[in-house]
């Protein structure tokens, strides 16, 4: 069959240089699945192509599906997309996957008129054993992890079991759509393609962390799996020979829980001089391991630390010290990993106090990382912190999703228990200017300057920086 799938366009409410935007290997990884099961597929995103080019691809490619997914704040622009879909062919078979459907599948069904099936849980499997049964007319009541409306209403099927042998799932596909089209924006901050040949690889998925914020338990459940060293290495080497690739952006939840596994990539990655980032937890490093990865090519590392205050971490669930963030940091540094990145959280918990977020301030002055992230608690559904919320009455009844992102002047709520969504706004925004603009980082970063494209990476993103942060009306 014919299948379209769409990356549609992420929340506008934050100037999209200012954030990192990925190739969507996730649709990659669906799209090579198809592929596999002798469909013919084309891909769009809507983040770096006009929606007209939509209407072009719809009435040259002439899908028989059109296949979406979306996080909680671009579910609205899903559902106008799946509209235009609708209006253009209403023969086209619509399906939406991603977090947010899976964590609301009725909902979201309800809310989008259009929707004829959703995928809830891990799609490759799914979506493919949904394509077949469409092909064939078969009735749909028998396909694990899928959605549908019947006369009577809408269906939602059981779970389906999670993929057991990531390795058996064929390399997401890079093909569909021109990498070229990305070189406006930095995959993670400190790396462009504008200055690198970069792909986005995960070597694992799920975590087994219970952090209460966060929407990666959703579809995994704190399960853990990895692929096998010999098949990351197939993958990367694929891409080095189509694309002549010299960096590697990791995008797992946390690399390092794998030390046999990182080891093993370390020396690959040394090997093929290749240059590496990745996402980290400061109980999972050392400085032996730090320095094993910088001298295999990691030029930057970026750890979750969320909050300041211990109180507060264990309220998260976060499981880590204020004495592991330092030494994490402080190792990273000495090991001669160019950036230490580090993420804050002001409101990660609805008791979170105005001494607590000092405490965070304060910890962020201390530790100096290369790049900060400071954003503020959004309550995706199916995290732990969504239910609370609405057993507190914190949340309205009817969210506005478009509101639910990290970044950006936007109403999630009206208040936590201490603090209301403005005074974090006003707050988030103050904290981050005064961090940027502080003598002893600009001073750090001079210093640690090597090349003519770090320069212009800097200068890029300054322009960005008070695009967003100084000069923005809100």
């Amino acid at each position: 069959m014919k299948i379209l799938l769409i990356q549609p366009e992420a929340t506008k409410a934050v100037n999209k240089e200012f954030l990192s935007l990925q190739y969507p290997i996730n649709l990659g990884y669906i799209a090579s699945s198809l592929i596999k099961a002798n469909n013919e597929v084309k891909m769009i995103d809507l983040n770096v192509m006009p929606k007209k080019e939509l209407l072009k691809i719809i009435k040259k490619f002439k899908p028989q599906i059109a296949g979406l997914t979306s996080m909680t704040s671009s579910i609205y622009n899903a559902g106008e997309t799946i509209d235009i879909i609708k209006d253009k062919n209403k023969k086209i078979i619509t399906v939406l996957g991603g977090c947010h459907a899976s964590a609301l599948p009725f909902e979201t069904m309800k809310e989008i008129k259009n929707l004829d099936f959703l995928v809830h849980g891990e799609g490759e499997e799914t979506v493919v054993e949904l394509v077949d049964f469409i092909k064939k007319g078969k009735k749909m009541h028998n396909i694990p992890g899928i959605a549908f409306r019947e006369k009577n209403g809408i269906i939602i099927n059981k779970k389906r079991e999670l993929i057991k042998d990531l390795d058996s799932i064929p390399f997401p596909n890079r093909d569909l759509i021109d990498m070229e089209l990305y070189s406006k924006h930095h995959v993670t901050r400190g790396f462009s393609r504008k200055n690198n040949k970069i792909i986005e690889i995960l070597t694992s998925r799920g975590c087994p962390n219970k952090c209460i914020f966060c929407a990666g338990h959703v579809n995994y459940k704190g399960t853990l799996r990895f692929r096998s060293f010999e098949n990351i290495k197939k993958e990367i080497e694929e891409n080095i020979e189509k694309f002549n690739i010299n960096h590697i952006s990791i995008e797992d939840d946390t690399f390092t829980i794998n030390r046999p596994l990182v080891i093993k990539l370390c020396e690959f990655f040394k090997e093929k001089k290749l240059s590496w980032n990745c996402n980290s937890r400061v109980n999972t490093v050392n400085l032996k391991l730090l320095k094993m990865m910088a001298e295999s090519g990691c030029k930057k590392i970026s750890f979750g630390v969320e909050s300041g205050s211990p109180k507060i971490l264990k309220k998260i669930k976060k499981n880590i010290r204020i004495k592991d963030v330092k030494n994490a940091v402080k190792n990273a540094k000495k090991a001669g990993i160019r950036f230490v990145e580090c993420t804050f959280m002001i409101g990660s918990h609805p008791d979170e106090k105005i001494e607590d977020v000092e405490k965070s301030i304060k910890l962020m002055h201390e530790l100096m990382p290369d790049f900060l992230a400071f954003s503020i608690l959004c309550p995706f559904p199916g995290t732990e912190i969504y239910d609370i919320l609405i057993k507190s009455k914190l949340l309205p009844k009817n969210p506005d999703w478009s509101q639910f992102s990290l970044f950006g002047n936007l109403k999630r709520y009206e208040k936590l228990n201490y603090m209301t969504s403005d005074e974090m706004i006003k707050l988030q925004s103050s904290v981050l200017k005064n961090y940027y603009k502080s003598p002893k980082y600009v001073w750090n970063q001079i210093k640690k300057i090597k090349s003519f494209d770090e320069v212009k990476y800097f200068l890029s993103m300054a322009k960005s920086y008070l695009k967003e942060l100084v000069f923005a009306k809100n």
